[in-house]
């Protein structure tokens, strides 16, 4: 497995978890177009990710730009990192999840915006989902990557485990450009449920593009933000393209009628 993080905070660092794999998944339905996908098919074992509870953060995204001409009542497609156990725990290298498909339920809300205004979204939407443990410390895994899991498809060894969730909204057209939320609670396992993220040298996005190289956020911790951002403490951008030295965008799918 190897790590990459961004050059701009170690603190940020310990909030991440990056990884080498790459591929590309569709979202939404058959009938559907992808008129925006940043999610590699087959799935990795884990991506680079943003803890909310560990970055103090009660809101994450990015902004997209669709392609297509597919806009109305859109399903999003956001992968998710869990770094969660039964029980122990990742950082005490203890994590143990002797039954995988027990999950803990969180719920989740998907918000879109214009880009420009961020006081309103044109669209919310709250759903309920069964989150995944991530499987229990491996034997494999030992030196530096102890109380890690062992992903045999990649022969990789992750502290989370990356898995897709699906939120359909009723919105009868997505601007072609949007910026594009989500937020959820963090007390219990998911204090330990992250966001994935990935860079544009993975080449995860397939379709659509990144116009902004910033992440949004809403966050009281100042680092999520780029050196004398005046947004620190409300949804915004960075506010400085390329503070980070990378540019972590949400791994996210877009599919809409």
């Amino acid at each position: 497995m190897s790590g990459r993080i961004p050059a701009r905070s170690a603190r940020l660092a310990a909030a991440l978890l990056a990884t080498t794999a790459v591929a590309a998944l569709a979202a939404g339905t058959a009938s559907a177009e992808v008129v925006y996908n940043n999610v590699p098919s087959p799935l990795p074992g884990n991506f680079a990710s943003i803890g909310l509870a560990a970055t103090s953060t009660t809101e994450f995204g990015g902004e997209v730009e669709l392609a297509g001409s597919a806009r109305k009542n859109p399903t999003v497609t956001v992968v998710m990192s869990s770094w969660a156990c039964q029980s122990g725990g990742w950082s005490e290298d203890n994590c143990q999840t002797p039954k995988p498909t027990k999950g803990f339920r969180v719920p989740v809300t998907l918000r879109v915006y214009e880009v420009g205004e961020l006081t309103t979204p044109i669209a919310t939407k709250t759903k309920t989902f069964k989150m995944s443990y991530r499987p229990s410390a491996s034997p494999k895994c030992t030196g530096e990557y102890a109380g890690t899991w062992y992903d045999e498809a990649s022969k990789e060894c992750f502290n989370g485990y990356a898995f897709p969730i699906s939120i359909k909204l009723k919105l009868q057209r997505l601007p072609k450009k949007a910026i594009v939320t989500v937020s959820y609670p963090t007390s219990g396992p998911s204090d330990s449920l992250n966001v994935a993220v990935s860079e544009p040298s993975e080449g995860t996005l397939s379709v659509g593009s990144d116009p902004v190289e910033e992440w949004f956020a809403n966050s009281t911790w100042s680092e999520m933000y780029c050196p004398g951002a005046k947004d620190v403490g409300k949804l915004g951008p960075e506010e400085g393209a390329g503070c980070q030295g990378v540019n972590y965008q949400p791994v996210i799918a877009i599919s809409a009628l």
